[in-house]
């Protein structure tokens, strides 16, 4: 599950202190849940916002689904099997599912939907999921749009209950790709009557999850009823769900002192020691799959050297920056999809040996050499959200290539759709990035550097291809990952970005709330949880 923020809107006073109030009575009976800004997208094959997929994730079921510690256990389908070589993966349906209307749902429905997300038309951007993360047949040319014919495609259903999925390469984390709702199903008659339109208007949403979203208020909430039709809704523990927008981390917090939020979205930055202190046990902070990185626009003809690219990485001291003015409990970090799982340590950039003194030192050789100096200094807009975190880091990082480099940069914080414009729009100098990886392997970062899969970096590097390339036809593991390893060493060395920090999952849970359990990649399904 990729996403690009956590967006938070703090009107926090650095330093203030909020009274901690007494437990409060309940606001209803729902479970509300934080959401941070607006959800980016509601559509199952378009979105690509982790926190709007939670919402998706209570009204939509893939093929599997996750245990509410991100452990993959069976979802719409009760047992799959692999072939020997494992291209190909077989699952089979449990008997008598049926959509929220009542519908029969069929092997086909998962078709439609991996068809829809490819479909040009569509304009989704999880595409890449199918053809890059995923080798599955066909997949790549339909994307891009090289044909129309679906009869070459590797996802079929040979009858209702079937689905193949046929892959030219192995991929030992095909299952973390067909839960969540990158492998969502589509109810062809309401969308065929109403377009993309149907995702917005409960009136007409038909789903397949065990909820069915029952309200839309744009900047307020999403409210979700548990879906009788659901194939184990005997065992819904909660029946309603809502999603309140909750861009200001300090209204958040006191809307879940009052008991209007159950589980928070975040924790204010300085808030974190006295809420550990007074309620340590409602206090959920855990490693996340989630890394931080600043992306640098190669169109931009000053950051197309190498050079300025290289000295602006190493003017950044991360350990300062996450532990002094951050202080959100994020891990400094000088790689990128390393550090997530124990089995890959990934590679580093090449100067961190260096103490960050010889760094700075050797940045600012780098600067000079790409024709900067105090006569003539850099100046670049940093575009971040308006998370606390994310404003905070970049505010940091601002005042680090002042004091080093003599730059002048300008943090422009926006709203979640907004900066996601910007990013497409292009009219941006230095990206406050991030991805949250859909499984804890190093796999799902690198394959979202690949151009066929966010051409938005204007990045092109045939060996680092190459070497994914490699890695996708590797079946065993320790051989997968020391090629894996080999492309991210070619990704780091052309510094098409700064490898910032990985950061925790930061939530506030009510002690009435059972069945939440710490999940690195946020998998915390409704279903699973209880409201005593």
């Amino acid at each position: 599950m990729r996403y690009r923020l956590k967006p938070l809107l703090s009107a926090l006073v650095l330093g203030a202190v909020f009274a901690l109030a007494a437990p409060a009575a309940r606001a209803d009976d729902a479970l509300d849940r934080g959401v941070g800004s607006e959800w980016s997208s509601l559509d199952p094959h378009v979105n690509f916002d982790a926190a709007a997929g939670w919402i998706q994730m209570d009204a939509y079921e893939g093929l599997v689904s996750f245990a509410s510690d991100g452990t993959i256990i069976p979802g719409a389908a009760e047992s799959w099997e692999a072939s020997e070589d494992g291209r190909i993966y077989t699952f089979h349906l449990r008997d008598g599912l049926k959509w929220s209307n009542g519908d029969p749902l069929v092997a086909q429905d998962y078709v439609n939907g991996a068809l829809r997300t490819l479909n040009p038309a569509t304009a989704s951007e999880k595409g890449y999921y199918f053809y890059s993360v995923l080798q599955i047949k066909g997949a790549k040319e339909l994307a891009e749009g090289t044909t129309a014919d679906t009869a070459g495609f590797g996802i079929t259903a040979p009858d209702a209950r079937t689905v193949v999925v046929e892959m030219l390469e192995p991929a030992p984390h095909i299952l973390d790709i067909m839960g969540a709702f990158a492998m969502s199903p589509l109810h062809s008659p309401s969308f065929e009557a109403n377009g993309a339109g149907v995702f917005i208007d409960p009136t007409k949403l038909v789903s397949n999850g065990a909820y069915v979203i029952k309200e839309i208020v744009p900047q307020s909430h999403v409210y979700l009823e548990a879906n009788p039709n659901y194939w184990d809704a005997a065992n819904v523990g909660v029946k309603k769900v809502k999603y309140h927008v909750t861009e200001d981390v300090s209204t958040e917090l006191k809307r879940y002192q009052a008991g209007e939020i159950d589980i928070t979205y975040d924790i204010p930055l300085n808030q974190i020691e006295a809420l550990k202190a007074e309620i340590p046990a409602e206090v959920h902070i855990s490693p996340s799959t989630e890394v931080v990185y600043y992306s640098f626009n190669l169109t931009d003809e000053a950051l197309s050297n190498i050079d300025l690219r290289r000295a602006l990485s190493l003017a950044i001291d991360r350990e300062t920056l996450e532990a002094k003015i951050v202080k959100g409990e994020a891990i400094p970090v000088l790689g990128y999809a390393g550090g997530f799982d124990p089995t890959y340590p990934g590679p580093v950039i090449a100067e961190a040996s260096m103490t960050q003194a010889e760094r700075e030192a050797l940045a600012k050789e780098l600067y000079a050499k790409a024709g900067f100096g105090p006569d003539n200094p850099l100046k670049v807009n940093i575009v971040t959200t308006v998370a606390e975190d994310s404003t905070k880091r970049a505010q940091g990082v601002a005042l680090m290539w002042k004091k080093v480099l003599g730059v002048e940069a300008v943090v422009e914080s926006q709203e979640r759709k907004a900066w996601l414009d910007t990013f497409y729009a292009g009219t941006w100098d230095v990206f406050a990035d991030n991805l949250v990886g859909d499984f804890a392997g190093a796999e799902t970062f690198l394959a979202y550097m690949r151009p066929s899969a966010e051409a938005g970096y204007n990045w092109q590097s045939d060996a680092f291809e190459a070497a994914m390339n490699k890695a996708a036809a590797l079946p065993d593991k320790p051989s997968r990952n020391a090629a894996l390893a080999e492309a991210e060493r070619i990704l780091l060395d052309d510094y098409i970005f700064a490898p910032m920090a990985i950061l925790p999952v930061r939530h506030l849970v009510k002690p009435n709330v059972k069945g939440y359990s710490d999940s690195p990649a946020g998998y915390n399904n409704s279903q699973l949880m209880s409201l005593e």
